[in-house]
């Protein structure tokens, strides 16, 4: 990707959204208007007024996301409407050039949209061009529709249409019509599809190069996260709540896992805390086995991270991950999921992704980041960082605070 390189350490210039920062907030402009040269293709843009900087959208109310270490992309949704009927609108979303084509905007995009569900809203809205293709055909893809202005529209039609009015009389003020028909558009939010609860097993062990992780390369025809490099796992199957009832685990072993996934809902998983647990542990020993020929005992897997795949997607899955620190045992592959299996040297995965040899979906490049910072087995089970389920793909810049540092009070 041919992106700004973030800092030393082999760290990656893109893992996930992320709120911003003070540098951030200095930079969104630049992107701005550099991502708004690509309009100068299709019509002139010489007279465009500066857009705002990040320090006055930051006073807006509403929301801004970035992505990016530094930020080389955002997106700003802004709050309209009264107390008693409250809406957002996706005011901006732009990628700097060079980074654009590599799934950023969607990555922005789907977030923003997701927060904007989190925070109870049904609905938000955005203005833009009808026949720019990166524009209103995009948003069309991504479950955009057209909005009806016409005063012949519907009852809730007319009152959203009343809401971008004063947005409607500025562009009009910047004559942003001459350069092509301006519509507004909505799209329905809805947590659809439910997660599926997974779990999935991250390999680690110390190598002559450093840290090393057992990662798959999935086969380019499966219908999730395709060609995708991925640690082992999948989802939960029924009979690993039947299994987990029956683990033979300490009780302080429970209580020490029940723990560290309280701020998640592990996968939506029925029963109380010690059968959830039970059942996590049941699926990652059995997903090892499948996918590596390796059995291991339940109490060596180590809680690390909680992901939910964003709305926007036909399937979706509430993972959990596991790290297991491995000696002695012989990792194969042995899944028909994936083309290939092998360790890794974490800095090679690192590197490699940032040379765009290997894809990697959102947690596995953070994961892998935060994996790459920590450089060692011993660093990684000396974090036991606090686990909190991470929606919609955003994160802030890792690694995570340790448990009982302030960032683990519930």
């Amino acid at each position: 990707m041919s992106v700004p390189a973030a800092t030393t350490g082999g760290r990656l210039s893109v893992t996930s959204v992320r709120p911003p920062c003070p540098d951030d907030l200095a930079r969104l402009q630049e992107i701005e208007v550099a991502a708004d040269r690509a309009f100068g293709k299709v019509f002139d843009v010489s007279d465009w007024p500066p857009p705002p900087s990040g320090a006055e959208r930051a006073e807006e109310p509403g929301f801004i996301l970035v992505v990016g270490q530094p930020a080389v992309g955002f997106a700003h949704v802004i709050e309209l409407g009264t107390e008693d009927r409250p809406h957002l609108h996706l005011e901006q979303l732009s990628v700097l050039p060079e980074a654009a084509r590599h799934g950023l905007g969607t990555m922005l995009l789907l977030a923003a949209l997701g927060v904007a569900l989190e925070r109870g809203h049904d609905e938000i809205t955005l203005m833009t061009f009808a026949d720019v293709p990166w524009n209103r055909p995009w948003y069309a893809r991504h479950g955009f529709r057209e909005l009806d202005l016409r005063p012949a529209a519907g009852a809730a039609e007319r009152d959203t249409a009343r809401l971008l009015e004063p947005l409607r009389r500025t562009e009009e003020r910047l004559g942003l019509e001459r350069h092509g028909r301006r519509v507004a558009m909505i799209r329905p939010l809805v947590d659809e599809p439910a997660p599926l609860p997974a779990v999935s097993v991250i390999p680690l062990r110390d190598g002559p190069g450093g840290l090393e992780a057992f990662v798959q390369h999935r086969a380019s025809t499966m219908d999730f996260a395709p060609g995708a490099v991925v640690f082992p796992g999948g989802r939960v199957d029924p009979r690993d709540v039947r299994t987990g009832r029956g683990l033979a685990l300490p009780a302080d072993v429970v209580t020490a896992h029940a723990r560290r996934w309280r701020h998640t809902e592990y996968g939506g998983l029925q029963g109380d805390a010690e059968q959830r647990v039970r059942t996590l542990l049941a699926t990652g020993v059995r997903e090892l086995a499948e996918e590596t020929g390796v059995v291991v005992a339940p109490r060596r897997l180590v809680p690390w991270d909680s992901w939910v795949t964003p709305i926007g997607y036909g399937k979706r899955f509430d993972v959990a991950f596991f790290v297991l620190p491995v000696e002695r045992d012989a990792l194969a592959h042995t899944t028909t999921e994936a083309t290939d299996s092998e360790w890794l040297p974490v800095a090679e995965l690192v590197a490699r992704a940032e040379a765009e040899e290997l894809a990697l979906v959102p947690p596995t490049r953070t994961i892998a980041d935060e994996l790459q910072q920590l450089g060692s087995v011993d660093a990684v089970l000396a974090l036991q960082p606090v686990i909190r389920a991470v929606r919609h793909d955003v994160t802030p810049l890792r690694p995570r605070p340790p448990e009982g540092t302030g960032g683990g009070r519930a």
